[in-house]
């Protein structure tokens, strides 16, 4: 059972993702990136048990799948679920918040979460499920907007503060890394380069902005100036 303030979490973003397939939008990340992440890690492996929280409609959980892993998907909102299976038909998505998961201690060698961290306002609630769920020695790979620049760009996007309702928790690398310590995990980053045409159409938006940072070669830039943050998380004994 939800308590009330995940309810009212669900009800956000069952809203959000009604709206957003009613226009089409199905994609809210940056799928190509976050894939070669993940291929770029070399990290997950055939036997593994794979769990995806956040994982919207389900297009990692349906990419990966496809690969021949053992991969479940959870999301808070009910719509993203119900449109997933619709959509991909045989694979597991189930409805379920980031900060309670209804999965045994242990259960995973691998969590992952794309776009996800910086929604949660409990966010030490969830890392601790996290590593509940991990084996021993298993990792947590994670995306999450970079707080040095997110702030900015989302400012001038909205033309206000109304964004950080939705993303309470930005962090920037510094403060991932110390969080993620406290509940035993040792992190490093993976400077990822996140140009393709999904961030070349959002990128429009910003004019002459824009079109310079689609010319950026980001693995070249110091973690402090990385749009994203890519996080490989191994809990510790």
């Amino acid at each position: 059972m939800m308590d009330e303030q995940l309810r009212q979490q669900q009800d956000l973003y069952d809203r959000g993702w009604r709206g957003g397939l009613d226009q089409g939008k199905e994609q809210r990340g940056n799928l190509q990136t976050n894939l070669d992440f993940l291929a770029q890690t070399r990290l997950l492996k055939a036997g593994d048990k794979i769990l995806e929280i956040g994982c919207g409609i389900g297009t990692v959980v349906f990419e990966l799948s496809r690969q021949g892993y053992d991969v479940t998907g959870t999301d808070i909102s009910q719509v993203a679920i119900e449109y997933g299976r619709a959509k991909y038909g045989d694979i597991r998505l189930e409805v379920q918040p980031a900060e309670k998961l209804a999965f045994d201690d242990e259960a995973f060698d691998v969590v992952l979460s794309f776009d996800l961290f910086e929604h949660i306002a409990s966010i030490d609630r969830h890392v601790a499920e996290v590593r509940r769920l991990l084996k021993p020695q298993g990792y947590y790979l994670f995306q999450t907007p970079n707080k040095c620049s997110n702030a900015v760009f989302e400012t001038l996007s909205h033309r206000s503060l109304a964004w950080r309702r939705y993303h309470p928790s930005l962090h920037a690398p510094e403060q991932i890394r110390r969080r993620l310590a406290r509940h035993g995990f040792q992190t490093r980053f993976v400077k990822m380069n996140p140009v393709n045409e999904y961030t070349k159409t959002k990128l429009q938006r910003f004019g002459l902005l824009g079109a310079v940072i689609k010319r950026v070669d980001f693995t070249k830039l110091p973690l402090a100036l990385q749009t994203n943050l890519y996080v490989i998380a191994r809990k510790k004994p």
